[in-house]
């Protein structure tokens, strides 16, 4: 295979993944209170329970990656995995079945990406492939989070709607299982760079104590993001009354924009570094969250969409590139899996439970309380970074 394949297959990876990613996030809250009759508190649960798998699948999958070079089985095993599970999903009626089905998909889900980015950096570090920015690579996922609001926008009208997602994310799963198969079989294995326990290796980096604040940090700020994407959709049909057609429309215009900044993204780190980028995307997040919590109208409620992309790059793409700055080639994979494990695994489910519970008293209160979070977060980043030279 061609080093400009490997590339382009890695790019549509992102596409079929965050095209999953695209289906549930605007729509899963809604379907499981409009099709399976859900509560706040059983849609929190199953959130929570969903976020289990990432306290080990992302750890194991980069072990495995990284130890044995076989990243191309480890994806298409996940995506056949996604497949089962939502396809599943639609037969299925009553709080346990949903939260066994949505639970195996979020647990195929994370590893994906972790395994993605280590497999780009890894890639990267290879002298023989084409030079490509992380952020050349990662716009697609970008692409692929818009497309499956666009066709449920369309099922709308074709008598279908949030009743299709199911069906969709499984269509872009199984696209992601073909697309798997072009990639290389096994990454190039240097013997100087093999480590027998990249795991351990990795959580030693982790835990200096810099950058173990950094990670509480990032993670009280992912706390309090379950708290948008888990309710967020509800917030906009009960809160503010937009109809439930446009929420995936409503979402897909701040991924749209997103695009523009993911491409601007390089100029952005030489300009802010990454501490920078943390910290402007820190502020957008407490002011997505203050427009949420005091000000409820159907404006405001959509208006910080157009610095949605600004999030997504300080504590989506940059933790992931700053990590990487910090491993060395025998566990590329593993830094990511283990972070993953501690900040989306750790601080996702104890942020999905919280933000179940307070929804039961009031979604203003549940945004006003994941403000002050946010805003703790945002510290803790800010100490982490202070007086540390720009990495490289």
């Amino acid at each position: 295979m061609s080093a400009v394949t490997s590339i382009r297959r890695l790019q549509a990876h992102y596409f079929a993944i965050y095209a999953v990613f695209g289906c549930l996030t605007p729509f899963i809250p809604v379907y499981l209170r409009d099709i399976k009759e859900l509560s706040p508190t059983e849609i929190g649960i199953i959130f929570a329970t969903g976020q289990t798998g990432v306290l080990f699948m992302p750890v194991l999958m980069t072990f495995l990656a990284d130890r044995y070079r076989v990243v191309r089985a480890l994806l298409i095993s996940l995506f056949v995995i996604n497949v089962v599970a939502m396809s599943s999903l639609s037969f299925v009626a009553g709080f346990w079945a949903c939260l066994f089905w949505v639970a195996l998909n979020r647990m195929s889900n994370q590893p994906q990406v972790a395994l993605g980015d280590g497999l780009y950096f890894t890639l990267q570090s290879d002298p023989a492939q084409p030079r490509a920015t992380f952020a050349q690579v990662r716009v697609w996922g970008t692409l692929g989070f818009i497309v499956p609001s666009v066709i449920l926008f369309a099922g709308y009208h074709a008598g279908g709607g949030v009743q299709w997602m199911p069906w969709v994310a499984a269509g872009t799963a199984a696209f992601g299982i073909l697309n798997a198969r072009g990639l290389p079989r096994r990454t190039a294995r240097r013997e100087t760079t093999i480590t027998r326990m990249p795991t351990l290796a990795a959580a030693r980096v982790l835990k200096r104590p810099r950058i173990a604040l950094f990670c509480l940090g990032v993670g009280f700020v992912v706390f309090t993001n379950m708290a948008y994407y888990g309710f967020y959709p509800i917030y906009l049909t009960q809160q503010v009354g937009i109809d439930e057609r446009w929420i995936g429309i409503i979402s897909s215009v701040g991924v749209a924009v997103e695009i523009a900044y993911i491409l601007l993204l390089e100029r952005m780190r030489v300009r802010f570094g990454f501490g920078g980028l943390l910290f402007i995307g820190g502020l957008t997040s407490l002011f997505r969250l203050g427009c949420l919590a005091w000000l409820p109208t159907p404006f405001f409620a959509t208006f910080f969409q157009v610095f949605h992309g600004l999030t997504v790059i300080g504590y989506l793409i940059v933790p992931v590139m700053y990590l990487n700055t910090l491993a060395e080639e025998g566990f590329r994979n593993s830094i990511q899996g283990l972070y993953v494990m501690l900040v989306g695994g750790i601080f996702s489910i104890a942020g999905n439970l919280f933000a179940g519970h307070v929804a039961e008293i009031g979604l203003l209160t549940l945004y006003r309380a994941s403000f002050g979070i946010c805003a703790f977060g945002l510290l803790l980043v800010a100490l982490s970074f202070h007086r540390r030279r720009p990495t490289r």
